[in-house]
């Protein structure tokens, strides 16, 4: 019997080696570097990975509505599983950039860009998509003369999102006409006195309107609209109002982008605790950039206690996990393995690990060689091991050759991403003569005098770069390049601003270095 049982079990562990031999990269379905895109698989809620429970953090607390992380963190992929896990009888709504309209009235008169005037734009903005929901669910109810939401009805009827722009960009037409019965505002049962709105006439209209008089209508409104809203929310009414992608604002609004975005997380704030506090099921996420959050703090001073109480942050590089198999990044990979293919279903890490990451690269584990390629972000993971899994679609590890070979392809990709990431500060052609300066260096390290004679010897092919020392900074912001030194101990340090632990500012005394995803681009 024993040497049945010593055969059997040979057998079988010759029968899953043959069939983890079969097991090819193009086998292995790792993720996509666009959490969108990845949300539409059918198989999405099984792929679903959250290390930190960040689910349940951002939907159990009543406090937390902004979820802050680094590009390509997955804030978008949260989203979409929060949406995708709502109950049945929550009405979900995604407002992503192709739906601020609020950015046109920011672009139409900059005399009246005072912060009072974007916070009512911003309150307003919130409103129209709590009003429009309950008035989409309510079908039947807003057409009862005497009902509250019949108020509501009339009232966005007037004051839709294309008249209410027509209303505040009477500052720059002369004749500008008015579409709806905007002369007669809201009825006197309403109680709201036609005499408030009456003011120095301004720029008028053909139908008599001044402009004054609208503007001031606009402010007054405000008030009345917010309660209209408060008072049509009932018990029985569920609603998540998600808004992505506040980072393209920069494109739309420009300077007053930040403006914008600590309104409106001061507006979802507001709403947010205000339902709360009377048991109402109302809830405003918001997604942003940490970058750039960290960016407006030194501009609105309450801002970071807003950050500290009421977000969740996404960061990827944690120091608690001691076994590289475990790392949350190859962890993610790992789950999404198992999850998609048979053969390797029921391998834990380790083993996941040992069979597909079999070999050190130059002396480095494999976990190390992929974070030191990255800035800590599942996006750039899962591109890399997708740009491995392209090219060499038969292999069936992640060798050293395989690895190393990569980095040629990834490298352009990591370019294009920094790029993208670095539109929101700078002009395209300030930020690729920046990478193309520290390109020119043509070595992986240098100190501030090689930079610096590089640049003042060839300052026509840097005409955008006024001064050395901001774009410096810039490029430690953007991740790349950072801080090296050695330690009295002898050993090599370095400091990238991506890592939590970072100094916030560039020591321009230390030594650069350049990232190890920008070499190969580099020709280093």
């Amino acid at each position: 019997y024993f040497v049945l049982f010593y055969v059997i079990m040979s057998l079988i562990i010759i029968w899953e080696e043959i069939i983890l031999n079969d097991v090819k990269l193009k086998d292995l379905y790792m993720g996509l570097p666009d959490g969108e895109v990845e949300a539409r698989d059918k198989r999405f809620q099984e792929l679903f990975f959250d290390p930190n429970n960040k689910y349940n953090e951002i939907i159990n607390s009543n406090e937390k509505f902004l979820i802050i992380g680094s590009k390509g963190t997955g804030k978008t992929y949260l989203s979409k599983y929060i949406v995708e896990q709502s109950p049945s009888k929550q009405t979900c709504i995604i407002v992503d950039s192709k739906n601020f309209w609020i950015c046109k009235l920011i672009n139409i008169d900059e005399q009246e860009l005072t912060n009072d005037y974007i916070s009512v734009l911003c309150k307003w903005f919130l409103l129209y998509e709590i009003a429009n929901s309950l008035l989409n669910k309510h079908r039947w109810l807003k057409h009862l003369p005497r009902c509250k939401l019949n108020k509501l009805r009339k009232f966005m009827l007037k004051y839709n999102d294309d008249t209410f722009y027509k209303i505040v960009s009477l500052s720059t037409t002369n004749n500008q006409e008015i579409t709806g019965n905007l002369s007669h505002g809201i009825s006197h049962s309403d109680k709201l006195q036609t005499s408030n709105f009456q003011h120095s006439a301004g720029i008028k209209t053909s139908d008599g309107v001044s402009y004054e008089s609208t503007r001031k209508r606009f402010f007054d409104l405000i008030d009345y609209f917010e309660q209209l809203v408060f008072d049509c929310f009932q018990i029985n009414d569920h609603l998540l109002i998600i808004l992505d992608d506040l980072d393209e604002l920069k494109k739309e609004a420009g300077e007053q982008s930040e403006n914008i975005i600590y309104n409106l997380i001061t507006a979802a704030k507001k709403y947010n605790f205000y339902f709360n506090s009377r048991a109402k099921s109302l809830k405003i996420i918001m997604l942003l950039r940490s970058d750039i959050l960290n960016k407006m703090q030194g501009n609105h001073p309450n801002l970071n206690k807003i950050k500290t109480s009421c977000s969740i942050d996404l960061y990827w590089l944690l120091d608690s996990t001691h076994d590289k198999w475990d790392h949350p990044l190859i962890s993610m990979i790992f789950h999404k393995i198992r999850a998609s293919c048979e053969p390797y279903k029921n391998r834990s890490n380790k083993e996941l690990f040992e069979i597909l990451f079999p070999e050190s690269i130059d002396k480095k584990n494999p976990l190390d060689f992929l974070l030191d390629h990255s800035l800590g972000r599942p996006r750039d993971i899962v591109t890399f091991l997708n740009c491995a899994k392209k090219e060499f679609p038969e292999r069936t590890c992640f060798s050293a050759t395989v690895l190393k070979e990569t980095r040629k392809i990834y490298a352009t990709d990591f370019y294009n991403e920094m790029l993208n990431q670095a539109s929101f500060y700078k002009s395209s052609a300030y930020s690729t003569q920046c990478l193309k300066l520290i390109a020119g260096i043509k070595r992986p390290s240098f100190s501030y005098s090689d930079i610096q004679t590089l640049y003042e010897e060839n300052r026509t092919s840097y005409s955008e770069i006024d001064n050395l020392d901001d774009a410096l900074h810039f490029l430690y912001e953007l991740g790349a390049i950072g801080n090296a030194w050695k330690s009295k101990k002898g050993k090599h340090r370095t400091c990238w601003y991506y890592k939590i632990d970072a100094i916030d500012e560039v020591d321009l005394s230390q030594n650069f270095t350049i990232h190890y995803g920008l070499r190969k681009k580099f020709s280093l």
